[in-house]
């Protein structure tokens, strides 16, 4: 009986320690690949088991309102202004009271590689004690058929992050990993997860230190914290 006690603590012991490792080969360490001093811009990438293309993560901090950023977001009409490498968005529901939109975007390739299309759900949300703020992105493909003249990104997970911090600033963190639909060139795919937060952020940056969205109002934010 001890016997049998011994090996099935070892047993036990063996399965926990093959699911750490398990866990942790699926979350790599994140690698900063560009850090631009100029606008305060960091990006970061990190491998995905599983996956050709690495997950990105750019950070800033602006002066803003925790409202102007997320109705920069909600405001298609001005998407190709400012969202890099974006072909068009088109809302298909816009639900300002709760927060919530599904909207269908295209995202441009240069030559030959094929332009991508997708179709996402972002949801906002505020934290009520820290107020922070988090617009979760999902893809939600079945919303459209897919287009002949463009290959469909098949996943995608992602979210922007607002932060309060010191004088009027806020910590921004734009965060996602898509699976693209087919082959990229590699050259491509390295440029991809660093230029697509970086000029987004900067973009961000720029509109809202112009002023625009400061007057914004959601009735689900509230900016006094």
């Amino acid at each position: 009986m001890k016997h049998l006690i011994t090996c099935g603590i070892s047993l036990l012991l063996a399965w926990i320690s093959l699911a750490l490792a398990e866990e942790k080969s699926e979350h790599f360490e994140w690698q900063l690949v560009k850090d631009d001093s100029d606008s305060g811009i960091k990006v970061f990438t990190r491998n995905v088991a599983g996956s050709e293309l690495r997950e990105f993560r750019g950070e800033m901090t602006i002066s803003s309102t925790l409202t102007a950023p997320v109705a920069l977001i909600e405001d298609v009409a001005v998407a190709t202004e400012w969202m890099h490498n974006c072909g068009g968005i088109d809302a298909l529901e816009y639900h300002q009271d709760r927060g919530e939109a599904i909207t269908y975007m295209i995202t441009k390739a240069p030559w030959p590689v094929s332009d991508r299309d997708t179709v996402v759900h972002s949801r906002t949300r505020q934290d009520a004690t820290s107020k922070v703020v988090r617009v979760d992105l999902t893809a939600k493909n079945d919303q459209v058929p897919a287009n002949n003249d463009y290959v469909r990104i098949t996943r995608m997970n992602g979210f922007w992050l607002f932060t309060p911090a010191a004088d009027g600033q806020i910590d921004v963190v734009y965060q996602v990993h898509a699976e693209p639909g087919g082959a990229l060139p590699a050259w491509l795919s390295n440029s991809i997860v660093v230029d697509t937060p970086y000029h987004t952020l900067k973009n961000m940056q720029m509109i809202i230190q112009a002023g625009r969205y400061q007057k914004a109002q959601r009735n689900y934010i509230q900016n006094d914290v």
